[in-house]
């Protein structure tokens, strides 16, 4: 159908219809859409690449059809460090829920081992702060009267669903400027600022949790600016910082703000109207399901401004939405090069039969040769935090990093304990039960050998990697334990770990774990049958250089053995 591309007066006093999407950068592909399409609860509406860099993916997560206002949109960039947020970016990302459900939501997402701090948030509305995998600050807002359709396939319940993008926060130097762009664009300050927290309570970024945020200089609290008559996706904070240091691009930053317009004659007004403000304005860009220009207000803080229209539906029909790679016309003739070159990308439908955030890194050596490592990381680390050790270890091996699914004081780890140093049984017991379906899932998924996993943890993550080991002793082909206890499960039968290769890695000088207990876990795993390894380190619960290496040359020597686990437990995973 033809365009209508007669540009019209720009009217004084003409808006924008608020927000359209916001455009992120984040890292790896697989854990984007694991987040926002399984614990988040978004749909996954079009998988397609960067039209400016066709080697990088880009996703749209939105409600069931990815109408305007309900998008977030990603590049994910396998590797990307991540970036540092600052001035002149947006810092902070509001997502709609409906009033009286984030009580569920805080009990949703603590399940998955991310921390998450309920205060009062804009508008007076209370609100719930987290982090996305790559550090990208979120929070879900109570927006009051009926919430957006949401995705009702979804695994999130329909009466729960993200509606839309409510606002987002923009963080500048200087106030002045960027609001008089604000104000072109139609919005108003509401007359209220966002005064959820005391001074000095978190960093421009708008998170507490860990990591800690850039020092940030004195500000004050941000200002609250609407578009017409406000309301989810037509609100924006505006907060000032004049010592705040410049924002960086990376992972976990905010790309682009995109704002709404219903047509491709009211976008070229637009055009026309900011360029006479002086700004530098991008020809019209065609993005496929919807056209764009873009534009830097005087902050810094990229703009866009989209059409409506077409949509997502023009190149997929509603029910298959997301399933395949969609490219436009003119990358077509290269479909195969671009399939060969991407990532491999499993549908989040599927994450909740794994039900862990979680990294896998393929590898890059012979999979009959090399093992697949089970990275398990102490209490306050995260799914990235053991990555760099299993290269270490064995580089070229598979890497498959689960996050813990407990929080202490706000840190993940992989089963509670009652006091320090003592361990809750019952729970261990569960959440051994959990790890090795979640081991037997991701083989499935991800298409490697179950009888080829090692489990590699330290401290919590190795007294669950020891639980593993004595409950279900068929699972493992072996295991790396830096600084273990002695657990309390019951051993298995004498010879149910038959030969399997366990090391155990202790320190003489651990004031976390006595020795003693990292003996007494040894014998046990020996009278279970399994070849022990006792290493000993001069130091304390940290690790040493001298002892990875160790552990590595370990491995090295072990591979000789048939490296062969069943990949299974037992029936009694409960």
């Amino acid at each position: 159908m033809a365009r209508d591309t007669t540009v019209p007066q720009q009217q004084r006093g003409e808006q924008v219809e608020g927000i359209h999407h916001v455009t992120m950068i984040a890292g790896d592909p697989q854990a984007n859409a694991d987040f926002y399409g399984g614990v988040l609860g978004m749909r996954l509406v079009k998988r397609t690449v960067n039209f400016d860099d066709p080697g990088t993916y880009h996703f749209y997560f939105g409600d069931e059809t990815g109408r305007p206002g309900t998008l977030l949109t990603f590049f994910p960039v396998p590797g990307a460090g991540r970036g540092r947020h600052g001035a002149g970016q947006a810092t902070l990302v509001y997502l709609s829920v409906p009033e009286g459900t984030l009580d569920y939501w805080q009990g949703r997402l603590e399940g998955f081992g991310v921390a998450c701090h309920r205060r009062p948030g804009p508008l007076g509305r209370q609100a719930l702060f987290f982090q996305d995998p790559d550090g990208l600050p979120l929070a879900l807002v109570e927006e009051p009267g009926p919430g957006g359709p949401g995705w009702p396939g979804g695994p999130v319940p329909a009466t729960a669903a993200i509606g839309a993008v409510a606002g987002v926060r923009l963080t500048v130097r200087d106030i002045e400027p960027t609001a008089t762009i604000l104000r072109e664009l139609g919005y108003r300050p509401a007359g209220g600022r966002s005064g959820r927290e005391q001074p000095g309570s978190q960093g421009t970024d708008g998170a507490s949790a860990p990591p800690a945020p850039q020092e940030p200089g004195p500000a004050s609290p941000p200002q609250i600016w609407v578009a017409g008559p406000g309301g989810t996706g037509r609100w924006l904070e505006l907060a000032g910082d004049a010592r705040a240091p410049r924002g960086t691009l990376g992972a976990g930053m905010v790309h682009h703000v995109a704002f709404r317009t219903p047509t491709d004659r009211t976008q070229a007004a637009w055009q026309q109207h900011l360029t006479r403000l002086g700004l530098h304005v991008t020809p019209v860009q065609d993005r496929q399901y919807f056209r764009s220009i873009y534009f830097r207000e005087p902050g810094g803080v990229l703009f866009e401004i989209a059409t409506d229209p077409p949509g997502f539906l023009i190149d997929e029909d509603r029910d298959a939405l997301g399933t395949g790679l969609r490219l436009p016309p003119w990358y077509e003739p290269a479909r195969a090069a671009l399939e060969q070159a991407l990532p491999p990308l499993h549908h989040p439908s599927g994450f909740g039969e794994l039900g862990f955030i979680h990294r896998f890194a393929r590898g890059t050596e012979d999979p009959d040769r090399a093992p697949v490592l089970l990275l398990l990381h102490g209490t306050g680390g995260d799914e990235h935090d053991l990555l760099p050790l299993g290269a270490h270890l064995w580089p070229g091996a598979a890497l498959l990093s689960p996050r813990g699914q407990v929080l202490e004081d706000g840190m993940p780890r992989f089963f509670r304990r009652l006091a320090p140093g003592v361990l809750d049984a019952a729970d261990l017991r569960r959440r051994a039960g959990d790890m090795a379906r979640f081991v037997t899932a991701a083989a499935r998924r991800y298409g490697f050998d179950p009888g080829r996993v090692v489990a590699v943890g330290y401290s919590n993550g190795a007294n669950l990697a020891a639980a593993l080991l004595l409950r279900h002793p068929r699972l493992l082909a072996g295991a790396v334990l830096f600084r273990p206890m002695a657990v309390p499960v019951e051993a298995p039968e004498a010879g149910a770990l038959a030969g399997r290769p366990v090391l155990v890695a202790a320190g003489r000088q651990d004031p976390v774990v006595p020795p003693e207990q990292s003996l007494q876990l040894a014998r046990t795993l020996e009278a279970a049958g399994a070849a022990v390894t006792l290493h000993w380190a001069g130091t304390g619960h940290h690790l040493e250089r001298a002892e990875l290496d160790a552990a590595a040359r370990w491995l090295a020597v072990e591979a000789r053995w048939p490296w062969r686990g069943s990949g299974e437990g037992p029936a009694d995973t409960k």
